[in-house]
């Protein structure tokens, strides 16, 4: 998307690092600018609001969404907005009032501030957002495109207004049958990647789901209609004043969420001064102060922030809190000069009761990794008591987290106290599914704590989780080093060089692993490795180790070396008990009724394939299933492999393929084998098993068994 510019006089503060040369920029600059950010508000600012509640159908009616909608265009009428509202809308209205919306925003100019409000039906596929019209006819996954709305639909009206300010708000997360039978789509919403200068909210965080609330008005636009007309409060404030307020309204259980890529400050309703409209204290004798010095003061104080938060030098951060000691990033500054310093200073009060963040807005890594979460009448207030509720399993890991940085803001911690903590609060970010909070505080744990192999190794991990490989490989190294012993850093780093298509160092790191420690895991993967590196027989040999060590147990991996070894029986086995134990997502029906199709028993394989294809029916295995029970021919899985996301449909390619050339091979069709595992080797899907079966596949073929 192309950029948007946001212009200003805060782009010329970063001319100085000196906190004090900026502060006497900022004094100068303010007393010039302050007139004119009284009429601030002035500026175009122009809404689309739809609430959709009357669904029908599965979807049926959600309580809130048009007295949402309604509390909302009153809201941001009150703030100056000329609010264009839709509620209960088809697709026709929608993108007719997207249209308008498009329209009013060209028409006002590059100074306009666009905000999008929807509340509704909302859901995820293939990674794309779409939201739900009224009476939209959704039945399989390919309908979402042509019967919902995409919201990059909108995001593209604001990109071509060039809007100074885009903000896009989704209280659309509510629980929705519809994905539950789709392969790509997923609960909640995705995080939208907006262009520069836009702030986009989430009712919840990317990925869960929202509550409709029990009142007339969702918890979330609830409190967000409060905050927008409350008078001084930047957005982040106001965001993080709605943050709060759903926390506790849902007890913990919805976390709003932000992602912000604003350059300058943005206040829906500027500060109200004493006495507003007559003559105020003047900062110079004889001169008039406007009523928009408060938030001028804001700006000043903001552009201080921005000019020092990256510094390395304490001096910065003793400057800001001299200077604002109760200011809006007081914790931040002094999170940030216990860092550089390694001893730990006051933090000053936050400047509300909502003050510090609660751990849902995105930021940069060292303030995620610092942001306190949501205050909580279960967080001890006793630093001891705090740190031994953050390191307990057993409590909910929202609450965790919040004891932990409870801990972590005590006086008087060393580097080796501040890792623990922050490791804990990595753990805790990441079963939270914070994936980049995460990740930041784990980099401060190893950062305190560099030679501790358990810090390494959880970054090592979430590295691994997000498949970032190399980075893995690199963290995984050290916590060798560090801890050569540990027979899991070999496993998980040689899992990491086998889906970064490097089979041979995967195996020499399993075959470390094994040195250490025999189990049934470590046996299976290496017998798959050993199919990966081409060593065939190798692969039954670790397969039969892993069967003997442990016959209770199941892999995918163990049950494709033993069908490529014609080990039918012992594979059928295997998959009877993953499919007992409803684990394999479908994938151990697949392969059981391959096996038996290749014995003569296709009435048997038909039989388990039309029960598994009722649980799914609109994924992906659904689509494999529906090819081998013959409702498609090969062509029409193709063009079903080659739906959704990129990354979706090189891995739905690679398994059709795989499968294509299974059937082809047990058909005693070579040429058609090897035409479908070159298309496999083309997708480069390291990761899935599928792949390196694959090959084996064509190196039997060639072999002519």
């Amino acid at each position: 998307m192309q950029a948007l510019t946001n212009k200003g006089w805060v782009e010329m503060l970063f001319l100085s690092r000196n906190p004090w040369h900026v502060l006497a920029t900022l004094a100068a600059a303010a007393l010039l600018q302050l007139v004119d950010l009284a009429g601030a508000a002035a500026e175009p600012r122009i809404a689309l609001v739809i609430g959709n509640a009357d669904y029908g159908g599965d979807l049926g009616r959600l309580a809130n969404p048009v007295n949402d909608a309604k509390l909302m265009a009153k809201s941001l009428t009150a703030v100056g907005f000329d609010v264009i509202t839709v509620t209960d809308a088809d697709q026709k209205d929608m993108k007719r009032a997207i249209g308008t919306f498009g329209e009013k925003l060209t028409a006002a100019g590059s100074d306009v501030t666009a905000l999008f409000y929807y509340s509704g039906h909302g859901l995820q596929v293939g990674g794309e957002n779409y939201l739900i019209p009224v009476h939209a006819d959704i039945t399989r996954e390919a309908d979402v495109d042509l019967e919902a709305v995409s919201a990059d639909t909108v995001l593209k009206q604001m990109q071509f207004a060039d809007a100074r300010v885009n903000i896009i708000i989704l209280d659309a997360c509510r629980n929705n049958p519809l994905p539950r039978s789709f392969r790509s789509a997923q609960m909640g919403l995705a995080r939208i990647e907006a262009p520069r200068g836009s702030f986009v909210a989430y009712s919840t965080a990317p990925g869960d789901v929202a509550s409709d609330g029990q009142g007339s008005n969702s918890p979330y636009t609830a409190a967000l209609a409060q905050a927008v007309t409350t008078p001084g409060l930047s957005i982040e404030e106001a965001f993080r004043d709605v943050r709060g307020s759903v926390l506790s309204e849902t007890g913990n259980a919805q976390t709003p969420w932000e992602s912000s890529s604003l350059t300058a400050p943005f206040f829906f309703m500027p500060a109200k001064t004493a006495g507003e409209g007559a003559a105020q204290a003047t900062p110079l004798a004889g001169a008039a102060a406007p009523a928009g010095a408060d938030q001028g003061a804001r700006e000043v104080e903001l552009a201080f922030w921005n000019s020092v938060k990256d510094s390395k030098d304490p001096a910065d951060f003793v400057a800001y809190l001299e200077q604002y000691p109760k200011g809006n990033f007081a914790r931040l500054a002094s999170n940030k000069l216990n860092l550089l310093t390694g001893t730990t200073a006051p933090a000053a009060a936050p400047r509300d009761a909502h003050a510090a963040d609660a751990g849902g807005a995105e930021s940069t890594p060292e303030q995620t990794a610092a942001a306190p979460a949501a205050p909580s009448a279960d967080t001890p207030q006793d630093p001891a008591a705090a740190a031994a509720m953050c390191r307990d399993d057993k409590v909910p890991a929202d609450t965790r987290l919040a004891a932990c940085q409870s801990a972590l803001r005590a006086s008087g911690l060393d580097a080796a106290a501040r890792a623990d903590l922050n490791n804990e609060v990595g753990r805790a970010q990441n079963e939270l599914q914070r994936y980049d909070a995460a990740e930041a505080a784990y980099r401060e744990a190893v950062k305190d704590d560099s030679a501790n192999p358990t810090y390494i190794g959880n970054l090592a991990a979430l590295l691994l989780d997000t498949s970032r490989y190399d980075e893995a490989i690199a963290a995984y190294t050290k916590a060798i080093a560090l801890e050569p012993k540990n027979n899991w850093h070999y496993y998980n780093r040689g899992n990491a060089y086998l889906y970064a298509g490097e089979p041979a160092k995967a195996g020499a790191d399993f075959d470390a692993a094994l040195a250490i420690d025999e189990n049934f895991d470590t046996l299976a993967t290496r017998g798959y490795i050993a199919l990966a590196e081409g060593n065939d027989k190798a692969a039954v040999e670790f397969t039969n180790r892993a069967i003997a060590y442990d016959g209770s147990q199941n892999s995918l991996q163990s049950i494709a070396v033993l069908y490529l070894s014609g080990r039918d029986k012992d594979a059928i086995d295997m998959a009877d008990r993953m499919i007992a134990e409803d684990d394999g997502y479908g994938y151990g029906q697949i392969w059981k009724a391959m096996l038996l199709m290749r014995d003569g028993k296709s009435g048997a394989a038909r039989t388990l394939l039309g029960s598994t294809l009722e649980d799914h029916r609109e994924d992906w295995p659904g689509m494999l299933i529906k090819w081998m029970l013959g409702k498609f021919d090969d062509e029409t899985l193709i063009t079903k492999a080659g739906e959704g996301a990129e990354e979706d449909v090189r891995n739905q390619l690679c398994e059709a393929h795989f499968y294509m050339a299974a059937r082809a091979f047990d058909q005693g069709d070579k040429d058609s084998a090897l035409r479908h595992v070159k298309a496999v080797l083309e997708t480069g899907v390291y990761h899935y098993i599928e792949y390196y079966a694959a090959a084996a596949l064509g190196r039997l073929a060639e072999a002519g068994q």
